[in-house]
């Protein structure tokens, strides 16, 4: 049974109950549920020798849920134990292997000339013992260029005594002051999610905006490695939780236009992620040797790295670190200060010597402030010298094209404000020197409100420096046109396009299934039209696209996502990929159940079995199935689990089925008249089983194979039935429906 006390879950407990149904209480339960247990309580209960809550422990409260198999105890604080710690609630073990996937193929063709971007991101790996390990590559192919890469292969598991993560191979490092070096070796860092029980990803909470011209791909890279590829509609967009490297590197935004143009700008560290000084004091430990990617043939270095944090009361946190290799060396500390309730400051400095660059620094600041009323604003700034060197930029003496497009000076505001009465509005700023003394700089604004359902949003963004596409205005109208439908009218102009207008038609048929349709003119008259299909058919994650442009250019683009969880029992796929803790689910041998899970729903395979692609850890993840989904044959004993799993573990869920036949019969005489209500219905053995409900129906809750009744007419006379139900055509509505015909001896 679950357990919760005072409302928190406290894991799961085997519970006895009397005759009456009261809970019999034991050392164990109480144990699990962090009261304090007399002496001379047994360990265990049996129904025969039941000390039950109302009598052992008068002044608590239980409360029995049967249908969540759930015992809630309201417990008065005197009786918890103080200084109880919180009792390990969660799951771990099991064994299961994976793979995920990612492929997207992009056809284009124009003036009788195609081309096509193949690319394909694969992740393989498994979880066993708690430990978890991955591989991930990706691989891309363009006129005729193919490349291939491999991420990482590591591997880690959670220390949950010392609330510490260890990790083993290619990975990157993680750290508050240092940038994510791609390294190959060790890497010891605290376990947030288990502390916290909130833990988050590197790129959590990230956002990355940007103006597209025309249906688009978006590639995002940090470090020179690609970490996100999308397509994105005409328009504004955000890119969010980005599965960042470092929180420390700049990323480069590449924006591939249905032209053929390309479009790049640089997104500084500072602003792809919100301040915080909420985060947890943590530390980092790292020592191995740096990884140089295809193409780059500089000398690799043996480092080790050390960091830390220290919470200084509520309102201030510390950190202090240092690197060093053969020929680098970098001290760096940095402070978070809450100024107010609503404000918050830091500051960073970073420093570092390598015999070719002498020494540098890096200096970062920040402040963020709420004003009230919805009015909320951010400043950055940053500045490094010409010899600042992170680790992953040393390893040859001709090092000075590689800082060619790097930031030596930049900084950035934003405004944003949200009003029920005048709507959002949000403004930014954002102006870097790269090398050469060569300014850029980008300024963007926008101004959403809703209208009875209807929405109305403004943007402007205006780009200088090279390559730059001047000043884009867009406005949108959105309408909504029923439940699961809307239309969207939309404008936009820049210099080198001009004014191009469009409407966009999109609805969202089930929960599988969507689709959108466009048209899109130009001021000349050219009008290009588009759609786009989304899927979810069960095993897979489907998006199709097609486009044509008014001479003639076409392309289109289909894109498949999933996984595939491998065990001892075979293979269950997943329309998501699987993450580092996934459960297994097996809901008999049915096919085609729908099961509800954190990522989104589920369907079972031929074997009954499903998977939850992502459980979060340390944290309770409630698993559903949906019950019109069963077929009629099929009753489904306890239809909700909750699970709480530690890191890298892989539940296995089983939801008991039985098997049931419910029949409605629709009974009439042999002169045609339908059997009365009330009439009394008998078995084979003249037992009686239930009543005419109304005029000519008898329902069977359970009805046998082989059907064999007697209804007793009104005269005394006895009629009968006989059905096969095997010749019943399959469904999975609650009941069949069958006519039939009672006929007398």
């Amino acid at each position: 049974m679950a357990l919760q006390v005072n409302g928190a879950p406290s894991g799961h407990v085997v519970a006895t109950f009397d005759a009456d149904g009261q809970l019999c209480l034991n050392s164990n339960l109480l144990d699990q549920a962090g009261i304090a247990a007399p002496s001379d309580l047994p360990s265990s209960a049996d129904s025969a020798q039941c000390l039950r809550g109302i009598d052992g422990l008068a002044a608590v409260q239980v409360q029995l849920d049967p249908g969540k198999q759930q015992v809630q105890l309201l417990v008065p604080t005197d009786l918890l134990r103080a200084s109880a710690p919180h009792p390990r609630t969660w799951a771990s073990g099991g064994m299961a292997g994976l793979l995920n996937y990612d492929a997207l193929v992009l056809t284009s063709s124009a003036s009788g000339q195609s081309s096509q971007f193949r690319s394909l991101g694969t992740e393989l790996g498994f979880n066993a013992g708690d430990w978890v390990v991955r591989s991930r590559q990706n691989h891309t192919s363009f006129q005729g260029v193919e490349r291939f890469e491999t991420l990482y292969t590591q591997a880690s598991r959670t220390w949950e005594r010392f609330q510490a993560n260890v990790q083993l191979g290619q990975l990157n490092m993680r750290s508050s002051l240092f940038a994510g070096e791609a390294f190959t070796g060790l890497q010891i860092l605290p376990e947030t999610a288990l502390v916290s029980r909130n833990g988050e990803d590197l790129g959590a909470g990230t956002a990355v905006q940007g103006l597209a011209y025309s249906p688009a791909r978006v590639e995002v890279r940090q470090s020179g490695v690609v970490i996100y590829t999308t397509l994105v509609p005409s328009g504004p967009f955000t890119l969010r939780d980005l599965p960042l490297l470092s929180n420390r590197l700049d990323l480069e935004v590449s924006v591939f236009e249905e032209s053929g143009e390309q479009r790049d700008f640089r997104v500084p560290t500072a602003n792809v992620r919100p301040v915080s000084v909420g985060t947890l004091p943590g530390y980092g430990i790292a020592a191995g040797k740096v990884r140089r990617f295809d193409g780059d043939e500089r000398d690799a270095s043996s480092f080790f790295a050390v960091s830390k944090d220290w919470q200084l009361g509520s309102a201030a946190q510390l950190s202090g670190g240092l690197m060093g290799a053969s020929q680098y060396q970098s001290l760096g500390w940095g402070v978070h200060q809450a100024l107010t309730r609503r404000s918050v400051v830091s500051f960073q400095q970073l420093s570092s010597r390598t015999p070719q660059s002498g020494q540098g620094r890096e200096l970062q600041a920040t402040f963020s402030t709420a004003l009230g009323l919805g009015l909320s604003a951010s400043l950055t700034a940053s500045q490094r010298s010409q010899g600042f060197r992170h680790l992953a930029d040393t390893g040859s003496a001709t090092v000075a094209d590689e800082f060619d497009s790097c930031s030596e000076r930049q900084w950035g505001a934003s405004l944003r404000h949200s009003d029920p009465l005048w709507g959002a509005f949000s403004g930014s700023v954002t102006r870097y020197t790269v090398g050469g003394g060569q300014d850029r700089s980008r300024v963007s604004t926008s101004w959403s409100r809703a209208f009875s359902g209807a929405n109305l949003s403004l943007s402007v963004q205006r780009d200088s420096g090279d390559d730059a596409r001047g000043t884009g205005l867009y406005a949108s109208f959105g309408l909504p046109l029923g439940r699961n439908r809307s239309l969207n009218v939309y404008g936009r102009h820049d210099a080198r396009s001009g004014l191009r207008t469009g409407a966009r038609y999109t609805e969202q048929i089930s929960d599988t299934l969507g689709y959108s349709l466009g048209a899109d003119r130009s001021g000349s008259g050219q009008t290009d039209v588009n759609g786009r299909l989304n899927a979810l058919p069960r095993y897979t994650s489907v998006d199709l696209g097609y486009s044509r442009s008014g001479v003639g250019a076409s392309s289109y683009d289909l894109t498949l996502r999933g996984g595939l969880a491998i065990h001892e029992e075979g293979l269950t796929p997943s329309p998501y990929p699987l993450r580092d803790t996934f459960g297994l689910l097996k809901v008999g041998d049915a096919v085609g159940v729908k099961v509800s899970t954190p990522q989104g729903p589920v369907w079972t395979d031929g074997g009954g079995r499903a998977v939850a692609a992502s459980l979060p850890a340390y944290q309770t993840s409630r698993i559903e199935i949906d019950t019109v989904s069963l077929p009629r044959y099929l009753d489904v004993l306890n239809g909700y689990q909750e699970v709480e799993t530690g890191r890298g573990a892989v539940p296995r869920l089983d939801f008991s089925v039985g098997l049931v036949r419910r029949l409605m019969l629709q009974v009439r005489t042999a002169e045609g008249d339908w059997v009365p209500k009330g009439a009394s219905v008998h078995g084979n053995q003249g037992e009686y089983l239930t009543s005419v409900v109304d005029a000519g129906l008898v329902y069977l809750a359970e009805a046998p194979d082989e059907v064999r009744l007697q209804v007793m007419l009104p005269d005394d006379r006895p009629c009968h039935l006989e059905l096969d139900t095997a010749g019943l055509p399959e469904s999975s509505i609650p009941y069949a429906t069958v006519e039939m015909v009672c006929r007398a001896e």
